[in-house]
């Protein structure tokens, strides 16, 4: 199976530290409300819980780490990590929404995320039940302060 390029680097998924496969589908791009997205795709991870707790996650392979700026840009039911490189801006976007109050879990998800270093992830529970889990991947090559946030609403799995 192929693996996305995207102009940062090659889009990898794990599964804790084993690489898993994937198929990346090309996603339209509404050309009035986002013309400036130069890619847009949704990854689709299934998974079959054993009982363990698990942390599937995305890397760019290929970056080169000193000429990168990592942002987390999350919204209502969205965990977003943005890599900034020259005029590039990626934005990996996931769909969680946890919270955490006086040391309690409030979550409608059966899931946690992850911001890593390099990129995010899923944070899976003995208990999970969830069986896909999307990675929604947008970019631009020239991106400015007026249009970057149109990688953050391309990149959100539940606007997919």
């Amino acid at each position: 199976m192929s693996k996305l390029i995207t102009p940062l680097g090659v889009f990898r998924i794990f599964d804790n530290a084993v690489e898993l496969e994937y198929k990346a589908v090309k996603l339209d791009v509404d050309p009035v409300r986002f013309p400036d997205i130069n890619g847009r795709f949704k990854i689709m991870v299934e998974y079959e819980n054993d009982k363990f707790p698990h942390l599937i996650y995305c890397t760019l392979q290929g970056i080169d780490y000193r000429k990168v700026e990592y942002r987390n840009e999350s919204g209502e039911r969205l965990e977003c990590r943005s890599i900034y490189q020259d005029n590039i801006k990626l934005s990996i976007g996931i769909e969680c929404d946890t919270y955490y109050l006086d040391g309690k879990r409030i979550s409608s998800y059966d899931y946690d995320s992850v911001y890593l270093n390099n990129g995010i992830g899923y944070s899976i529970f003995p208990v999970t039940k969830s069986k896909i889990l999307i990675f929604g991947v947008a970019w631009i090559k020239e991106y400015n302060e007026i249009n970057e946030i149109q990688t953050w609403f391309q990149a959100d799995p539940t606007l997919m």
